[in-house]
């Protein structure tokens, strides 16, 4: 029967006589509640044959609909990376890179994938796989699931009253397991006061131990001197105690001379007598996870000054647009209707013909006006909605240019869009749309807005020369869309090849109201 965490507090001692669950099903069920994301992969085909609850979350699968899927389903095996992943793993035995999983929805997640290849009871060759995603883990790693590490920590538990832990390690099963955790596995036996650790001490801490088994007090040696006392006095007020279980967070120096925040979780075996006498359990080391965390911060506020430049550069753009089009066109225009003027006030025969042509140009210069003016103020959304103003500037586009475009557009999707959300789209379409009469020759266009799940979908496309999306472009359009797209944790994909027109295809996971 699986050790839940009620039925671990109620019974302090385990004798062996009373334990009949296979030690395997207890590896099944520390597996399955692992907080990693695990999947197990056919060498030979690439099929699912295992996976815990944690790779299905990630995925975004059931566990049914995961063990109908194989490597193809959730990694780009074309990949380069990929390929020097299996590559490393087949020479070496594991491998470790960062890719992007393929979810459910068939967004891409980046992770840090760890394979590592190990032979079933059959002797069939099986990889398992560990998937970190490395932005999710850091912001759930700090609300771990204290009771289903629980249950970890007393399947270890039975484990060991069972078959002896160091038995258990040393099966391809939990080697495997071992390799790809980030946390250690501790055995403390209190009588003889010696303490075993698990394989991947040296991974996880940078150094290996001098021995098998080291005693409590030269394991305590690479504790900080102020974090040694205090640690040993809590031990010992926890073993005087009648407790069954012992957490903590302290500090210990490393061999090159940098100091792990690490944080213990363990279960306290205890004699008839109610004595200490064994405790067993995990340790993780947290600096790799706050460094990570750093990382991260970093690379979100550059993304973040990223996008604000983008969208500042955007603007002195726009406005430098509205300075040559008022000397280059709209100055000229009334430029000619001004020469046209002078020449009727000095031929007062041919007056009439001058005034004609004077107010034809004047007319002009104040419909270009209007047309600069509209794509500036925001009175089309507010009067239209986002969907009508993007007809009726697609309008507007086929009386001035030689091209066609069609619009299939959900209005009910603006329901729950708030004004500066239509207003941000609005933006990334004018933007496109500038970008094709500018650039791409085009002679038809198709425009898209479509739900999709609980966001939904700009699409825009055309049949121009279109471009190399690898290759940098000149000018800000693409950032600036980009930008405003991640601006409402959105995404935006340019499909297009030399000659073959271009699609931009922008996804919001959810309408911002």
């Amino acid at each position: 029967m699986p050790v839940t965490p009620n039925t671990a507090q109620k019974k302090q001692i385990y004798p062996v006589k009373d334990r009949e669950t296979p030690p395997g099903h207890l590896h099944e069920q520390a597996f399955d509640h692992s907080l990693q994301a695990s999947i197990i992969f056919r060498v030979s085909d690439g099929r699912i044959i295992k996976a815990n609850r944690a790779a299905c979350k990630l995925l975004g699968y059931s566990k049914k609909e995961l063990l109908t899927k194989g490597r193809a389903d959730i990694f780009n095996i074309s990949e380069g990376s990929y390929k020097k992943m299996i590559r490393q793993r087949k020479t070496e035995g594991s491998a470790k890179a960062d890719l992007s999983v393929i979810r459910k929805t068939g967004r891409l997640r980046p992770c840090e994938i760890t394979s590592v290849i190990f032979k079933d009871e059959n002797g069939t060759n099986n990889s398992i796989m560990s998937i970190v995603d490395l932005k999710e883990r850091l912001l759930k790693q700090k609300k771990i699931d204290l009771e289903n590490e629980k249950i970890v920590v007393g399947n270890i538990v039975i484990a060991q009253s069972i078959s002896d832990i160091r038995q258990a390690e040393n099966s391809n099963w939990i080697k495997s397991i071992a390799k790809i955790s980030y946390d250690v596995i501790w055995d403390w036996d209190i009588v003889t006061n010696m303490i075993s650790f698990g394989n991947n001490y040296e991974k996880i801490f940078g150094y290996k131990l001098p021995k098998n088994k080291i005693s409590f007090k030269e394991w305590m040696n690479y504790f900080l001197p102020d974090e040694r006392d205090i640690v040993e006095k809590k031990i010992n007020k926890i073993f005087k105690s009648e407790k069954t279980r012992w957490e903590d967070t302290y500090q210990f120096t490393c061999p090159d001379g940098s100091v792990s925040q690490v944080i213990s979780r363990a279960i306290i075996l205890r004699d008839s007598d109610e004595k200490a006498i064994r405790l067993i359990g995990l340790i993780h080391d947290m600096s790799k996870l706050q460094k990570m965390e750093l990382i991260l911060k970093q690379q979100i506020s550059i993304k973040e000054k990223q996008i604000i430049e983008a969208i500042a550069e955007a603007k002195e753009m726009e406005r430098s647009d509205i300075g040559k089009e008022l000397h280059d066109n709209i100055n000229q225009l009334l430029g000619a209707s001004m020469l046209y003027l002078d020449m009727a006030r000095k031929d007062i025969k041919n007056g009439e013909i001058y005034l004609m042509h004077s107010s034809e140009y004047t007319l002009t210069a104040i419909e270009e006006i209007r047309k600069l003016t509209k794509g500036l103020t925001t009175d089309t959304i507010q009067e239209f909605g986002l969907c009508g103003a993007i007809e009726h500037v697609s309008l507007d586009t086929m009386e001035a240019y030689p091209v066609k475009i069609h619009c299939v557009l959900d209005h009910s999707l603006e329901e729950r869009m708030s004004e500066k959300f239509k207003l941000n789209t609005f933006r990334i379409f004018q933007e496109q749309l500038n970008n094709i009469i500018k650039y791409a020759k085009a002679t038809d266009i198709h425009i898209t807005v479509s739900k999709l799940n609980n966001g939904f979908t700009l699409s825009i496309s055309d049949n121009g020369v279109g471009f190399d999306p690898t290759k940098k472009v000149k000018g800000i359009g693409i950032s600036n869309i980009i930008g405003r797209a991640e601006l409402y944790k959105g995404k935006a994909n340019f499909i297009s090849n030399a000659g073959e027109g271009c699609m931009l295809v922008v996804t919001f996971p959810v309408l911002s109201s």
